[in-house]
């Protein structure tokens, strides 16, 4: 029997979703969403393969809920740091660092979301695409908010801005790198925060 919309999830069926969503990172870490089954995120879990549809009815809503619950986590970052009042460089900074560290404690997840959503179809795809959009739309907006501040540089579009400091924070998770020798989170993000800035500081005005 399914649950009523406006019944909770017990700490058992709360655990045993993330028991699952657990696995399913795991696996399609390993293997990619398309070589990812059902039957093997069941073995990982230790359960049967009927009894994991109790939870999710398809492989694809297994992935939507990882990637939704990516984008949730990164709102939370968002609004945490827009809690603090901050100005708007560092505001976008905190945001960077914040995310940056989120994106190195959970690199398969990240991945995930980066390199499987195009399997999401119909709604989900949209609604995927939608929040992608939404994260963007937040990073432009602090951006501009300091280039109106004459915080960062206005010489260059805010777009082209909003781009490169996305890019840098996604990227982050590929810094890692057992031959390039042994460097902590915190010292990569730090890296990237320090670059970050340097490639947004507003520049002094030429003089004749």
């Amino acid at each position: 029997m399914k649950k009523k919309p406006s019944e909770r999830p017990s700490a058992e069926g709360r655990n045993r979703d993330g028991n699952v969503i657990a696995a399913a990172i795991s696996v399609m870490s390993e293997k990619g969403y398309s070589g990812t089954s059902i039957q093997e995120v069941a073995d990982r879990v230790g359960v049967l393969k009927g009894s994991l549809y109790h939870y999710f009815s398809s492989k694809e809503e297994l992935l939507f809920r990882i990637l939704d619950e990516s984008h949730s986590e990164s709102m939370v970052i968002a609004d945490a740091v827009a809690a603090l009042g901050l100005d708007p460089i560092d505001e976008l900074l905190e945001y960077v660092t914040r995310q940056s560290v989120w994106y190195l404690a959970n690199v398969e997840r990240a991945n995930i979301f980066f390199t499987e959503s195009r399997n999401l179809t119909g709604e989900r795809k949209a609604l995927t695409k939608d929040r992608g959009l939404q994260f963007e739309r937040h990073v432009r907006d602090l951006i501009t908010a300091a280039q109106e501040s004459g915080q960062i540089r206005s010489q260059l579009d805010a777009r082209l801005l909003t781009r490169f400091v996305i890019g840098a924070m996604n990227n982050v998770r590929f810094w890692p790198s057992r031959s390039a020798g042994s460097f902590s989170d915190e010292q990569l993000v730090s890296a990237l925060v320090e670059l970050t800035f340097n490639g947004l500081e507003a520049q002094p005005a030429a003089h004749d």
